[in-house]
């Protein structure tokens, strides 16, 4: 005879096999408003919105207002008109967002340091168990402060062992251009690719990162051209924004369009991340700007992007999941605007369902 106990034990076992617990979702809804708390005044709009997840928490990072240049310099405002730095925001949920550390700001650094102003399009790559943070930069107060001798575009790439820092050896990535992106593959190998109108890409090479220096390991190769007769779709102005990531075996390098209408995202493919890549022949798979790709509460990936096709949304905080079909090509749905509501993926699911 079984125990007295068991019975009960039997009889709540039976009534949540009938009846289970709803599965948890997650509603979030374009754009994702909050203030950047700059210290001045507050602002929703931003550029370049990175976001990570680690850990069940997203974090983001972003270029923030004022996105001016040194040609807007102005000794008499807070860090001479520049961005303040680079901030790092963190949320649970995509829609509720806390201001964290400062991982690099303008008025706390010396006056001579060649990353001082600027501060654009920051980005957060976990490569190897390392944080890696990547930032286009230069210093506004003297030419002779800047790594080249001169303003410009200069990325400068730092590490840490946690998301939230301390970001270390915060060193000039030598002839790299504004929204230089890397990428960390399977074997170890790092790679840096560079927008110059068309996209370029090199090998990275790190090891030296600990002394302040970075180099590379492959000459600069071309591997999209801004020229889209090849696909016979309308060209846009130039390319910039790339990121690159690995699905399967194969490789997916998306880039910001710059046309009359606003950002577009595009997307080419490649067996290598040093190529041949190929675009994809629809030209424009998404209506939004400079994104970035992070590991979405569905277990799918997301962008996180600017956004551009509605006045509503249009330079604000957006997200939207997006599919990989089984024969390599990304499948975007159109920017949403209204609330949407996705399963949560336990995080044993999220680790078997990513690429």
């Amino acid at each position: 005879m079984l125990p007295k106990t068991i019975g009960p034990l039997v009889f709540l076992l039976l009534l949540f096999l009938a009846h289970p617990l709803p599965a948890k979702t997650l509603t979030y809804a374009n754009p994702l408003h909050f203030g950047t708390n700059t210290g001045r005044e507050d602002h929703d709009e931003l550029r370049d919105p990175c976001i990570i997840q680690e850990g069940g928490t997203y974090y983001l990072v972003f270029t923030m207002w004022p996105f001016t240049d040194s040609s807007a310099k102005d000794p008499s405002k807070p860090d001479m008109n520049s961005s303040p730095g680079i901030r790092l925001y963190s949320s649970k949920d995509l829609t509720h967002w806390t201001p964290g550390p400062w991982l690099v700001k303008s008025s706390t650094l010396p006056e001579a340091s060649p990353y001082k102003h600027r501060f654009w399009a920051p980005e957060i790559h976990k490569i190897g168990g390392k944080f890696y943070l990547v930032f286009t930069t230069d210093n506004w107060t003297k030419p002779e402060y800047n790594a080249t001798g001169h303003f410009g575009y200069h990325a400068f790439i730092g590490v840490a062992d946690k998301m939230t820092g301390p970001y270390q050896h915060i060193s000039y990535m030598p002839d790299s251009a504004c929204d230089t992106t890397i990428f960390g593959d399977d074997d170890g190998r790092v790679y840096a690719y560079m927008p110059f109108g068309d996209l370029f890409v090199q090998e990275l090479d790190l090891s030296r990162l600990s002394e302040g220096k970075v180099g590379y390991k492959t000459p600069r190769r071309k591997i999209v051209s801004d020229d889209f007769a090849d696909i016979h779709q309308p060209s846009p102005k130039y390319l910039e924004g790339p990121w690159a990531m690995k699905v399967g075996k194969r490789y997916l390098l998306f880039y910001a369009e710059n046309y009359a209408d606003g950002y577009w995202t595009g997307v080419a493919y490649a067996d290598n991340p040093l190529g041949p890549w190929r675009k994809d022949p629809r030209g424009r798979v998404f209506w939004g700007g400079h994104l970035a790709v992070f590991d979405g509460p569905d277990g799918r990936p997301w962008f996180s992007y600017r956004g551009e096709k509605v006045p509503a949304t249009r330079g604000l905080l957006c997200v939207d999941p997006f599919e990989v079909s089984a024969d390599g090509l990304v499948q975007c749905p159109d920017p949403s605007t209204t609330p949407m509501t996705v399963p949560v993926a336990s995080a044993k699911a999220t680790k078997k369902r990513r690429p």
